[in-house]
């Protein structure tokens, strides 16, 4: 394929067709002059192609680890066990028009759950960054600046201003992070629980429907639910970027 764009170059073309007039003008015979300038196409083109540096690979997105043994962990994995059932009760729908509409929400559950994963990363990266910051020290040391400030000369109240801010700094990261945490990990159990009722809910549909009775507005209802916890997911995980960089 790049061999093929080198011989389609306009200023390949050009060199082809000036050599092969100049072999034209020295009385060389037509046809030679036509191989002429065949050959310096033919050449121009795989010099281009070997010289031409590769294009740069797509980078792929940072994958988060999930800590073991987190509470993320516990969610996520509660929310794949959800998925799984879903696929399982799925597959074994005899086909029909409940079987359709359930095997069109699988991608959906299955887009859902990646995000859950992305927000299980994001939710260990969240509580790695936490364990960095010894709130109890930093608290510490923010009410013995403020003693000291109270009774400070000014020559180095200036300095103890600086300690204080640099210290506030300190808990409004720690503040900002424990939010962040907070609400992945209450998404995490809503959108994990949330799977959960909807497999449960197409057990009972299933169990309740026959293939000429499909109740189309609890069908509708299952895809409104689903649409729900997708949406809960992605807003979470567009809300909870901006805290952590």
């Amino acid at each position: 394929m790049k061999f093929a764009r080198e011989l389609a170059e306009p200023w390949g073309l050009l060199l082809a067709a000036t050599s092969a007039g100049v072999a034209w003008a020295v009385q060389l015979p037509v046809l030679v002059a036509v191989l002429i300038g065949v050959a310096v196409l033919l050449a121009r083109a795989g010099v281009a192609s070997v010289g031409r540096e590769p294009a740069p690979q797509r980078r792929e997105a940072r994958v988060l680890d999930v800590a073991p043994g987190s509470d993320e962990e516990n969610w996520l994995r509660r929310a794949e066990g959800a998925a799984d059932g879903f696929t399982s009760l799925s597959s074994s729908l005899d086909s029909g028009p409940l079987a359709d509409r359930v095997a069109d929400m699988e991608p959906v559950v299955q887009e859902t759950l990646e995000t859950l994963r992305r927000l299980a990363g994001r939710a260990s990266a969240t509580g790695k960054a936490l364990s960095r910051v010894d709130l109890d020290a930093v608290t510490r040391e923010r009410r013995r600046l403020e003693q000291s400030l109270s009774s400070a000369r000014e020559e180095v109240r200036g300095d103890l201003e600086q300690a204080l801010t640099a210290v506030q700094a300190q808990q409004d990261v720690h503040a900002r992070l424990s939010g962040a945490r907070d609400k992945l990990l209450a998404q995490l159990q809503s959108g994990a629980l949330g799977l959960d009722s909807l497999v449960a809910r197409v057990a009972e549909l299933t169990a309740a429907t026959t293939d000429v009775a499909v109740d189309t507005g609890a069908v509708r209802e299952l895809s409104d639910q689903l649409e729900g916890i997708r949406q809960g997911v992605l807003e979470t995980e567009q809300a909870t970027r901006k805290p952590l960089g």
